[in-house]
């Protein structure tokens, strides 16, 4: 048997990432090794797509539930998979083009453990009036700016039975941040998708566990609208690969607004 790895993402109407999520990882690691875990989607987001959707009923969200879900399905996979990859649908793990020509070259030929981190980065407008995102055309060519965070630095490439913790930021496993794989998020890329999203989210029944976890999903407008224009103000006329990254991030330190850099932006 040669080398299979697989992709898992759990959605919730998600009619704009899924479709470049599923594209994204479909390409790389085959339609076939998607797992689509669909958390009772009613916008047809999920009807007639690739790849293999699992429907599970839809409660009160709980973040301690989804991962403990994702946790044993996950475990489940590694039975058939040699590496299984869980992201939510708006993250991208990315190698660096110019030592690796694809996500799954990268998976086989990585030898830094059996859990690695990726560089996360947060995509962001580097202005507040820009044209909205055209989600059919690649989006990094649209915004090419972001900042490197520890929260989104998640350990997603996992070989062994892996228990991360709510948000996936953390897990049980010892991991290896690789400056090879970067993680690109997209949630904020494009403002006002960002404001309906947060609607959403905080329209949604949360049990008393999950609600614990979520704060950040069900801000106000006006501290999101607040964030990114902070963000765009501080930002820097400079790439991001410029950056110690290894020693900010074991820091737990943040960047500043920063040019994504070149080599990455026809990938996504």
């Amino acid at each position: 048997m040669g080398f299979r790895s697989a992709a898992v993402t759990m959605v919730y109407n998600e009619d704009k990432f899924l479709p470049i999520w599923i594209d994204y990882y479909g390409k790389n690691l085959g339609f076939e090794n998607l797992y689509i875990i669909d958390h009772g989607s009613n916008d047809g987001s999920t009807a007639r797509i690739p790849g293999n959707v699992i429907k599970i009923p839809r409660d009160n969200f709980d973040d301690v539930q989804r991962v403990g879900f994702i946790n044993k399905f996950h475990a489940s996979l590694l039975t058939y998979f040699d590496c299984v990859l869980y992201t939510d649908c708006d993250e991208f793990l990315v190698p660096r083009p110019t030592r690796y020509n694809s996500l799954v070259t990268y998976l086989r030929e990585q030898h830094h453990g059996n859990v690695v981190r990726a560089v996360g980065v947060d995509v962001m407008p580097n202005a507040m009036l820009l044209p909205p995102v055209n989600f059919a055309s690649n989006i990094l060519p649209q915004r090419p700016y972001g900042f490197i965070t520890p929260w989104e630095s998640k350990p997603l490439v996992t070989k062994v039975p892996t228990e991360w913790s709510p948000g996936f930021h953390n897990c049980n496993q010892p991991s290896i941040l690789d400056e090879d794989l970067w993680l690109f998020h997209l949630k904020h890329c494009d403002l006002q998708r960002s404001l309906m999203r947060l609607n959403l989210t905080r329209s949604m029944k949360w049990s008393e566990q999950g609600a614990a976890f979520g704060h950040h999903q069900r801000s106000r407008d006006e501290d999101l609208i607040h964030l990114v224009q902070t963000v765009v103000n501080e930002q820097e006329d400079a790439s991001l690969d410029s950056l110690p990254i290894t020693s900010l991030l074991a820091e737990g330190g943040y960047s500043k607004l920063r040019r994504i850099p070149d080599m990455f932006l026809p990938c996504l």
